[in-house]
């Protein structure tokens, strides 16, 4: 597993958030972060990457990409039920990150009151 800088990734989230159609905020958790669209969580940022919680049928889309993997959060955590990784290279496409983060936040759950 490689392991990622959460921080670095937290600023690709806030890069890419200035061209989504909602407000990104994002807190830390556990050595990582969450983001949350507009109050809904959507991704989640730590040493195992920036993944994407996706559906489960949308996983099976996203992992049929070179490089994507369930998400661990570090390489002593099981993989993620909910979250999907995509290779670095996907990860820094604009375009590509854009489409999956907008399937995200549209299929996050709602926010708990």
């Amino acid at each position: 597993m490689t392991v990622h800088d959460p921080k670095v990734l937290k600023g690709r989230l806030e890069q890419l958030a200035e061209e989504l159609p909602f407000e990104v905020v994002s807190r830390p958790m556990m050595g990582g972060f969450i983001g949350y669209a507009d109050g809904r969580t959507f991704v989640s940022i730590s040493t195992g990457g920036l993944g994407v919680k996706l559906l489960p049928t949308d996983q099976e889309r996203a992992l049929a990409r070179p490089g994507a993997t369930r998400m661990r959060h570090s390489p002593e955590e099981p993989e993620s039920k909910n979250y999907i990784t995509f290779s670095e290279a996907d990860t820094a496409d604009d375009e590509f990150m854009i489409e999956w983060l907008l399937l995200a936040a549209k299929t996050a759950p709602a926010k708990k009151h």
